[in-house]
């Protein structure tokens, strides 16, 4: 399961029945969000702590979202500012992509589209990770899969790695975590790089 609780999402709209909807869509999926009605008080806020991606609406009255994205990214240039709007055209999605957004996001959208939205500005960070049980799990069923897609027994690999059946066998089923020295010799012995039984993960 991925762990996204230590990723602080603020989220930015006069609005305040979106902040409070949007505010519970990503708690529901273990984000740690903070909404605000006023861009400045937002923006006092981020100058104090660091947030890791931002929600800005568009058009408000006090301050305009290009206008926001620009500061945050004064305030932090590392922070991932994903804005939204009811009126959408290419002029503002132009204009936020130039300040630094990183994606732009037309109202009403789906629930999904917006997770995915924060969900693909994380990844790209490299700031959501599987926590390390399910982590064991998934190396292993990798691991296992090659295995059989080889013909090997456990202990042909055993013998290729110098490993025992045991061991072997506590890493497959995700029980036991693979040291990078063992992912290494097994890896080797599969013909494959330690990076593909990684990836993705």
């Amino acid at each position: 399961m991925a762990v996204r609780h230590h990723i602080k999402v603020l989220v930015i709209d006069d609005d305040p029945s979106i902040c409070k909807t949007v505010g519970t869509l990503l708690e529901d999926h273990g984000y740690n969000p903070r909404t605000y009605t006023d861009p400045a008080e937002a923006l006092a806020v981020a100058a104090e702590e660091s947030f890791q991606v931002a929600l800005i609406d568009l058009r408000m009255p006090s301050m305009d979202g290009v206008e926001v994205v620009e500061k945050l990214k004064q305030l932090d240039e590392r922070t991932s500012c994903i804005v939204m709007t009811a009126y959408p055209d290419l002029d503002s999605a132009t204009e936020t992509m130039r300040q630094g957004s990183c994606d732009y996001l037309a109202k009403p959208f789906k629930q999904e589209e917006l997770v995915e939205s924060i969900d693909r500005a994380c990844l790209k960070m490299g700031i959501i990770y599987t926590n390390e049980g399910e982590l064991n799990r998934l190396i292993g069923q990798r691991i296992r899969s090659h295995r059989l897609a080889q013909n090997l027994t456990l202990r042909q690999l055993s013998d290729r790695t110098d490993l025992t059946t045991s061991q072997l066998s506590q890493v497959e089923l995700g029980k036991n975590a693979a040291s990078i020295w063992a992912l290494a010799r097994i890896s080797n012995a599969l013909g494959l790089q330690v990076s593909e039984l990684l990836m993705g993960l």
